[in-house]
């Protein structure tokens, strides 16, 4: 009854924030919701570098074979978080497909149920990561550094690490997916100071827990739990002091197994999808041990993923301004406005990722020297980024498919796409490759981008038109 007569007064008001997604033109629309998901997304990015970075100045002092086993202890632990993170884009990104699509028919209470489900199973996954950290950390890292043939040190710190990065992942799982139940209704502000506030914080936590209390690793990973949760409160806060176009107030709450399963049925796509990379980055792992390729391919592969997040960041941020749009106008059924914003999706992918062409063609030792690479690193790392970015004009293009079929609730095509790209190219290329060398490898990335647009592209085209006819239809029979 409150979420109704909440509804009742915003519409009297005409001051539903989510109205806008219907009204105001596409390319506003764009900048204006997705300037706010960049900057949170680069603000992110660059925290998690600037972990790595303390960490490296903290062991650099203790000397080399600290330093080279805190920081490979941080590598080991990357493929874990990733999945931590990807559980709460996928709750997330099933509540804001839904949420936006519910808000665009007018369905204002089906949202806030579909919200409340959300932080609901966002609690649930955490509790079920708590035991996976408290119970398997040390075997995941054992079974990585056996791999790579680290140290028992290696093993120590990884563990500590990842035993309390997955076991408090609570904050990050529910700021995750409250960011994206927000994005859901056209709010893009709040997230984006929930994300820079847990950066800033994680970033001013981090020198004073390394060099002031001397924790080590330990200390970088509570500084980002503290960070984590303060986002996480508060984010929850804002849907209380402040009036939003959904309700996760626990009033009047019953559990519906509909709603979970809207949710889960686009979310769990866009959840394996996103975990996809700790899959790819153990596998070539693997595939450079198998040709005996020494530590040098795996230490680029691992700055290759530091740089991804940077170049790929103000894309992904795009991409969440533009998935609530997507899910409204289609909600709505307004087709014209549907397909303007794919194009602009593209376009400004396009223009994003020539950029990072641009600087990975010309300036990679650059780039590579900000993290103080050794001499080999460094020329290995450049030919590495000067063939992987051949393939980001392709990516503009399957980033915005596996988005555009997420928010017409084809979840599982959207899926497909990531799974054909990563493990179905990437990975089996990669070992077919690596046979003539380390720089061989890199060339699956390439191939993996444009090989899909060519296969999928078309059949977006097709499902789009099928989609919005079906709808048409639909209204007809329920006006005759």
């Amino acid at each position: 009854m409150e979420d109704e007569s909440l509804a009742i007064t915003g519409e009297k008001k005409g001051r539903l924030n989510s109205d806008k997604m219907g009204k105001t033109s596409i390319v506003k629309l764009l900048v204006t919701m997705s300037l706010p998901a960049i900057i949170s997304m680069l603000v992110q990015a660059l925290y998690n570098i600037m972990d790595t970075v303390f960490v490296g100045m903290y062991y650099s002092g203790l000397g080399d074979a600290e330093y080279n086993s805190a920081t490979q202890a941080l590598s080991l632990a990357f493929p874990m978080q990733l999945i931590v993170v990807s559980i709460g884009i996928g709750i997330g990104v099933g509540a804001n497909t839904c949420i936006s699509r519910k808000l665009g028919e007018g369905d204002r209470e089906g949202a806030s149920l579909v919200a409340k489900h959300a932080i609901l199973l966002a609690v649930a996954c955490s509790a079920v990561m708590a035991i996976v950290g408290l119970t398997a950390s040390s075997a995941f890292i054992i079974g990585l550094a056996d791999v790579g043939g680290e140290s028992g040190k290696v093993i120590e710190y990884g563990t500590t690490y990842l035993t309390i990065v997955t076991a408090l992942s609570l904050g990050t799982t529910v700021e995750i997916t409250c960011s994206r139940i927000l994005q859901s209704t056209g709010n893009m502000r709040v997230p984006m100071i929930s994300q820079a506030m847990g950066a800033v914080i994680n970033i001013a936590l981090d020198p004073i827990f390394l060099f002031v209390c001397g924790w080590g690793v330990a200390g970088a990973a509570i500084a980002t739990v503290i960070s984590q949760f303060t986002s996480m409160f508060f984010i929850l806060s804002m849907f209380f002091v402040r009036k939003q176009d959904v309700s996760i107030a626990p009033k009047g709450f019953k559990f519906s197994r509909k709603a979970v399963k809207e949710i889960v049925n686009v979310g769990l796509p866009a959840l394996v999808t996103n975990a996809i990379g700790a899959v790819t980055y153990v596998s070539l792992m693997l595939i450079m041990k198998a040709y005996a390729m020494g530590n040098i391919p795996q230490q680029v592969l691992g700055l290759y993923f530091k740089f991804n997040s940077l170049i790929f960041m103000p894309t992904f941020g795009l991409m969440q301004g533009a998935l609530p749009i997507l899910g409204y106008n289609y909600g709505a059924s307004q087709r014209k406005r549907y397909t303007s914003c794919i194009k602009y999706m593209i376009l400004f992918s396009l223009g994003f990722l020539l950029i990072g062409l641009a600087l990975f063609e010309t300036i990679p030792e650059i780039l590579l020297g900000l993290f103080s690479a050794n001499a080999q690193t460094s020329e290995a790392g450049a030919v590495a980024f000067r063939i992987i970015a051949i393939g980001f004009p392709g990516a503009a293009f399957g980033i915005t498919m596996i988005n555009a079929f997420q928010s017409l609730q084809c979840g599982v095509r959207s899926l497909l796409i990531s799974l054909f790209r990563q493990l179905g190219i990437i990975v089996p290329f990669a070992a077919i490759f690596g046979q003539f060398g380390a720089h061989m490898i890199w060339t699956a990335y390439p191939v993996a981008e444009f090989i899909p647009l060519f296969i999928f592209f078309p059949s977006l085209i097709r499902t789009i038109k099928k989609k919005f006819d079906d709808k048409e239809l639909k209204q007809k029979e329920a006006i005759a």
